[in-house]
């Protein structure tokens, strides 16, 4: 008894490890049994948390889907602006390191996440949706941007607009959820590569 009320009491005193186990609790539950179908009990039981504890870091389950989110978004914009920040890349290089380093190999680390926001993202409105749609719409502005000035300097061509080219690029890396196994034979960073080959061999002048 003495044990388990010292076990408390360290998960008390780690409120960031308190976070993170009601995180992976949250991810794990949504995965396997949905968004709808998991309750706030389900999740801090598995935990090993009380309902306490849940509502001093979320509002809601609505607020622990939107981290979720934040978890793998705040990745990929920190590695998108990264690569916009280099200089002097040329347009098609920029834009392979970005279906790369932003899209593919995140997978690596945020498959379940991913795939968990996308699968359940029907469930938020609101506030909550709002902020997940500023940071979806900064990301993919970064990748319409980058494509319309590669058509605009001629190192793409103008196959259609730049927002429906850039959209069906992150369309094809966000899908791989539905498939990568992280056990393969082929890693993200490997597919990035194949994907990269792929999309940016349609946009680049032809000889």
């Amino acid at each position: 008894m003495a044990e388990a009320a010292s076990g408390r009491r360290k998960r008390l005193r780690d409120p960031e490890g308190a976070r993170k186990a009601l995180v992976k609790a949250g991810i794990e539950l949504f995965e396997t049994r949905g968004y709808a179908s998991t309750s706030v009990q389900s999740i801090v039981d598995a935990a090993g948390l009380t309902k306490g504890a849940f509502y001093h870091h979320f509002q809601s389950k609505d607020e622990l889907l939107q981290r979720v989110h934040d978890e793998f978004i705040d990745h990929q914009l920190s590695k998108a602006r990264a690569v916009m920040s280099e200089p002097g890349l040329p347009p098609a290089d920029r834009l392979r390191k970005l279906i790369k380093e932003a899209l593919l190999e995140p997978m690596g680390v945020y498959k379940a996440e991913i795939t968990v926001f996308l699968q359940e993202r029907r469930f938020l409105d609101g506030d909550t949706f709002e902020e997940i749609q500023r940071k979806r719409d900064e990301f993919e502005r970064i990748f319409v941007d980058l494509i319309e000035h590669g058509m605009n300097e001629g190192a793409f061509r103008r196959i259609g607009p730049a927002r429906v080219i850039a959209f069906g690029i992150i369309g094809t890396g966000a899908w791989t959820h539905a498939w990568l196994d992280l056990a393969g034979s082929l890693s993200p960073s490997e597919i990035g590569e194949m994907f990269a080959e792929m999309l940016i061999g349609g946009l680049v002048p032809r000889d």
